[in-house]
């Protein structure tokens, strides 16, 4: 009997541990862990989490947008570990992971993730999208890390940052910009513009994997994905990429 339980309980770890590898989980963890230390902003700041807004071509889903005096701030989340190397031009970035140990040493995973920059300067235009009829006001792109994740970067003109320094980083902007009453504006306009029918997140995940294979199957065709104009491989100073034919028109690159 007492095997029949351990077998059990065996079978139920390893099933979370499956349930709690997949993508989705992951990225769910750790917008959490990230909505968490949003809480211990002080009571001038206020957190809107997993928000779905429309876009003139669909959907686009913000992991975290802080209002405050200072301005909003749009976050993406990122709940990767191992070394993370990009540049902010960048279609595509880097993740190195340890792999499996061999009798010469550790292997290393190499895996490719959106530009989280590009990604989420879509979701800041969405949001001043939203925000045009009451208002102008300064919107701050954030992307954010787990702690694990070692930051090889390029980015100086955009914040990309551990989950540690998010706080910090939002607190270092102390000029007032938005009055109280435009505050109270700028989350009611937000709250009343996020998408929460039925299904509608389910949608967005479907759209978004088209749209991804749809890329896919351009550049796989030698096609830019943004503007249909050839690509050619072209080398730079971090090595040889893709690059559209239309350039500087179209500045699209795709790592080699």
């Amino acid at each position: 009997m007492s095997s029949i339980i351990i077998i059990c309980i065996f079978v139920l770890l390893v099933a979370f541990k499956i349930w709690m590898s997949s993508p989705k989980n992951i990225g769910k963890f750790g917008e959490k862990r990230v909505a968490r230390k949003l809480d211990w902003l002080s009571k001038e700041y206020i957190t809107l989490n997993d928000i779905l807004l429309p876009t003139s071509y669909g959907t686009t889903q913000i992991d975290h947008i802080v209002v405050s005096p200072y301005g909003i701030f749009v976050i993406e989340t990122k709940n990767y570990k191992g070394w993370i190397f990009g540049h902010e031009n960048s279609e595509e970035w880097k993740q190195s992971l340890l792999g499996k140990k061999r009798f010469w040493g550790w292997s290393s995973e190499q895996h490719k993730l959106r530009n989280p920059i590009r990604q989420n300067a879509a979701h800041a235009r969405a949001v001043k999208a939203i925000l045009k009829e009451i208002g102008d006001y300064p919107i701050i792109p954030i992307v954010v890390f787990a702690d694990s994740a070692e930051l090889n970067i390029t980015t100086p003109n955009h914040i990309v940052i551990n989950w540690c320094n998010l706080r910090s980083a939002i607190k270092s902007y102390r000029t007032s910009c938005i009055s109280p009453e435009d505050i109270k504006r700028i989350v009611s306009r937000i709250s009343s513009a996020n998408i929460t029918t039925e299904g509608s997140r389910e949608s967005h995940i479907r759209n978004v994997q088209t749209a991804q294979q749809n890329r896919d199957m351009a550049i796989a065709n030698g096609k830019c994905p943004k503007c249909g104009g050839s690509l050619v491989e072209r080398r730079g100073r971090y090595g040889t990429f893709l690059g559209c034919s239309n350039y500087p028109r179209c500045r699209f690159t795709h790592n080699l």
